[in-house]
């Protein structure tokens, strides 16, 4: 199959799971897990990616059905969680994003065992300084957070602080290096005119400026007063948003 034929599927099948009930999916469930698990060895990253991400529209449309798949999806998307290369930070964080629409399917019991090794990726991921990488972990904690509720609470010490953090960044503005014409943080290799990077990285800065923000907002309301700590900090740094 070409590449072409294959992320096409893909997505057609990311945006018809949006849609679909556990009943209309039961009857194709294994042979479409088995398919795209097949497709996470393909050779090409792209690939790789859409499958990942058409397997966590399958999880969530097939909810507890999906319950025989985690285990061998969760070792899958272990390997893919741990990925270091620079070029795997999108492939990676869609690991990420999987197991937290995972977790949305099956539900606490059942996510349990995968749920500590999750964090400790998504975590992980944050210190990397990907925004495509950190994007992708903000939605995994959003998950994880509505699903594990106060099993979530041991993050909240660290997490809270460094969404705070990032919420309040300023937003892409690029400075030009002093006597320079270049741009801070550029190389030679960048062609774009000043005015195109500065609003690329703002619209970046911003689409991880909003995965924050709905990280803090879910952990808010699905760990109970374990929130209490950092409700001011929050509110605060929401007030100003």
């Amino acid at each position: 199959n070409s590449v072409a034929v294959q992320t096409t599927s893909c997505y057609v099948l990311e945006i018809f799971c949006e849609r679909l009930e556990p009943a209309a999916v039961r009857p194709v469930l294994d042979s479409l897990v088995r398919k795209l698990a097949g497709m996470l060895h393909s050779p090409k990253r792209s690939v790789q990616e859409m499958s990942v991400a058409a397997m966590a529209a399958t999880a969530v449309a097939a909810e507890a059905e999906f319950t025989p798949y985690v285990s061998g999806v969760a070792t899958a998307m272990g390997s893919l969680m741990n990925l270091t290369d620079e070029k795997y930070h999108s492939l990676r964080g869609r690991a990420l994003e999987c197991m937290g629409h995972m977790a949305i399917a099956v539900g606490r019991e059942t996510f349990r065992p995968y749920f500590e090794v999750t964090m400790q990726c998504a975590l992980h991921g944050l210190t990397i300084g990907s925004t495509d990488l950190q994007e992708f972990a903000f939605a995994a904690f959003a998950n994880l957070s509505k699903v594990m509720k106060e099993e979530f609470s041991p993050a909240l010490g660290d997490l809270c602080p460094f969404l705070v953090q990032v919420i309040e960044q300023d937003e892409g503005q690029l400075q030009k290096a002093e006597g320079s014409n270049e741009y801070t943080g550029l190389d030679d290799s960048d062609e774009e005119d000043g005015e195109n990077l500065v609003l690329h990285v703002r619209t970046a800065l911003l689409d991880v400026k909003k995965g924050a923000i709905t990280a803090l907002g879910e952990m808010a309301a699905h760990t109970g007063t374990h929130f209490c700590p950092f409700l001011e900090s929050t509110m605060q740094v929401f007030q100003k948003a």
